[in-house]
């Protein structure tokens, strides 16, 4: 039987993920804005077409996929310190978010502009 994880170690874990829940919860929350917005400036008439919608939901997914990506990485991490196994969380949760939030934004920059 492996030794007792050090009880710091399970709360930091824990402060991780929910850390990540923030993050996908306000990338939920702007894109829900942009979304209503768009949508809201063409019930107006001040925005031609879709509006950025697209660009809403696509927030909307992004955070959804970050909260579960999360509790993944959680659950595997949590697993590996309770049965006392060598534990190396990996960046590539982190990069994609990254890289994607990136990609969004320049989108998003990109909609401002021609509009």
């Amino acid at each position: 039987m492996p030794d007792e994880p050090d009880i710091r170690i399970l709360q930091a874990n824990e402060r991780t993920l929910l850390a990540w829940i923030r993050t996908g919860l306000a990338l939920m929350a702007f894109g829900f804005v942009l979304a209503r917005v768009g949508a809201w400036l063409r019930a107006e008439g001040e925005a031609p077409g879709n509006g950025g919608w697209w660009l809403g939901a696509t927030f909307v997914l992004l955070g959804t996929l970050c909260n579960s990506s999360a509790a993944l990485r959680y659950w595997r991490i949590h697993r590996a310190l309770i049965q006392g196994r060598h534990v190396v969380p990996g960046s590539a949760v982190a990069v994609s978010l990254a890289v994607g939030v990136t990609i969004l934004g320049l989108l998003l920059g990109a909609y401002v502009l021609i509009r």
